[in-house]
């Protein structure tokens, strides 16, 4: 249910990504024989704005979408008794590997470190931004009954976060690297439901955000560029020893 006080959250968490879309002055990187523009935006905003609405129905729809969360719920419920733990950490592998595919020879990222890094800090903001208002605002009791903060679900938005910026990343290289990264998207949210935390629609929802924050993200991308420059990040590993203590220094710059 949404208290009346807390219907504003809800307006906000959408405006900030709204505001990231008027924010920018569109480039074009696409050649003139690809997919058609309007066709690009369908895939790269109603399908993951579906998702979100889809979650949204869920909470109010007393029949058909409900009744499909207390189905999985009881069947959940009636066959797993285990509790796993490996969602909490596996949420970040698809960020992890955005960044650690740079060691593999042969693969290069779409972005430069920098960029890239900008991204997923901006990601994750309007993913943390829209989830915590969310979650405020509609009171979602949780499947195991531990709280009432389920709607929608952190653990899948910030996993499909990483695996959506994984695959724009190196969808010129292999497509089977965004595959990897939605699968481990899609086995963090598989887990939410089998540990009891979250309803399906929860998930449903929290992977259209996921990937709704990236795409917001990236057209903030030249905002960030014209702020501070188009420089390329460097690293910079050196050893260091002293005394008894050795060890290696690591120099980020933007």
């Amino acid at each position: 249910m949404i208290h009346r006080s807390n219907r504003y959250r809800i307006a906000a968490c959408f405006l900030c990504l709204a505001c990231a879309v008027q924010a920018y002055e569109p480039e074009v990187h696409a050649p003139a024989d690809s997919m058609p523009n309007h066709r690009r935006t369908a895939v790269k905003w109603i399908v993951p704005a579906a998702c979100v609405t889809y979650g949204v129905i869920a909470r109010f729809d007393k029949m058909s979408l409900r009744s499909f969360d207390l189905r999985i719920a009881k069947q959940v419920d009636k066959h797993v008794k285990k509790h796993y733990v490996f969602d909490d950490y596996l949420q970040y592998a698809p960020a992890v590997f955005a960044f650690g595919l740079d060691f593999v020879p042969g693969l290069r990222a779409e972005h430069n470190l920098r960029d890239r890094t900008l991204l997923l800090a901006t990601s994750y903001a309007f993913t943390g931004i829209v989830i915590y208002n969310m979650k405020h605002a509609i009171s979602v009791r949780r499947p195991d009954g531990s709280a009432s903060n389920s709607f929608p679900s952190g653990h899948t938005a910030v996993a499909f976060t990483g695996a959506h910026l994984l695959y724009r990343e190196y969808r010129e290289q292999s497509p089977w690297i965004g595959v990897g990264g939605y699968a481990m998207a899609a086995t963090v949210s598989v887990m939410r439901v089998i540990n009891k935390k979250h309803w399906m629609s929860d998930v449903i929802a929290g992977a259209g955000i996921g990937i709704l924050s990236v795409e917001a993200a990236g057209m903030m991308l030249p905002v960030w560029r014209r702020l501070l420059g188009p420089g390329e990040a460097r690293i910079s590993i050196m050893p260091v020893a002293s005394g008894r203590d050795v060890g290696i220094r690591l120099v980020y710059i933007f």
